[in-house]
């Protein structure tokens, strides 16, 4: 789920849960979603240190949750940021798999602050996709970056990032605006809205692709209705015209959120998750990293 960015998404999805137990087949499919191989249990491994955090944000305090390998030394440092308020299993999970590959990542909680009403979505909704609340996760994510830099384990040269749907986006603008922000793997981040908050409009990645300079690897399903492979190949496409080092992979049969082990395809597919394109995706993510971040 991307609970930030489509209200129109969300809607169709709504009501999709809704209506499940009066559609045919769908008992089938639960059973066989369930019998499906899930992303790797990394919580559950003694090489990895991993548990909440908090660190400050101007005037407030920001939740997060930090992994690391149990291995002395330093490790490259790498921010998450997903698309969802909250710090779900599956993306603590993501952490701790980075851990085992030998960084520290951090995830932060995009609304530490307060949680709105999710069962009103048109209030939560215009927030979420209004300039006022893209503002304050610059400020959260840049302090989440400088709270990774000063840890003892970390490197100090930077940092990577790791963003999945509105977080993808995120970590591709911030990116023009911090020079620590080494390297970047957006998964179906969208490059442009099919939705604004015309009052408080946030920025489309495509606003400043002219200044994106850092190594890119973005992930989109070709089902994708939220984050679009057409707006993804347009976005590819103007990076390697201006010279940013850029690789795009596009997932036949994968929608919105294949990453995510925890949320059930839908039958259409356009949603959910898709283990074998998250696992391709992940392996080419780990290369992408440890040729980027050294």
């Amino acid at each position: 789920m991307c609970f930030d960015y489509e209200k129109e998404y969300l809607t169709r999805r709504s009501f999709l849960t809704g209506a499940a137990a009066a559609v045919t087949g769908a008992a089938l499919a639960s059973e066989i979603f369930a019998q499906q191989k899930s992303e790797p249990r990394a919580l559950e491994d003694p090489k990895v240190i991993h548990g909440e955090v908090s660190f400050k944000s101007a005037d407030d305090m920001i939740k997060g949750y930090l992994s690391r390998p149990k291995t002395t030394g330093r490790h490259y440092g790498i921010v998450v940021i997903h698309g969802n308020p909250g710090l779900p299993e599956w993306v603590r999970n993501f952490t701790a798999r980075l851990a085992q590959i030998g960084y520290a990542g951090l995830v932060l909680d995009l609304n530490s602050r307060v949680q709105p009403d999710s069962t009103k979505l048109d209030k939560p909704l215009e927030y979420y996709i209004s300039n006022t609340f893209d503002k304050q996760v610059t400020q959260d994510s840049l302090a989440a970056i400088e709270y990774m830099k000063a840890q003892a384990f970390a490197k100090s040269k930077g940092v990577g990032m790791v963003g999945f749907c509105g977080g993808g986006r995120k970590a591709l603008i911030l990116s023009t605006q911090n020079k620590d922000i080494k390297a970047v793997v957006s998964f179906y981040g969208a490059v442009r809205f099919t939705r604004r908050n015309e009052k408080d409009p946030m920025p489309d990645v495509m606003d400043v692709v002219k200044e994106i300079k850092v190594p890119v690897q973005g992930h989109y399903g070709t089902l994708d209705k939220v984050a679009p492979v057409e707006d993804a190949k347009k976005f590819e496409q103007a990076l390697k015209t201006q010279g940013t080092p850029v690789e795009m992979f596009y997932y036949e049969g994968a929608g919105h959120g294949f990453f995510d082990d925890s949320w059930q395809p839908e039958q259409n597919g356009a949603f959910g998750y898709n283990p074998a394109a998250a696992q391709l995706a992940h392996t080419r993510m780990v290369k992408f990293l440890k040729r980027k971040l050294k």
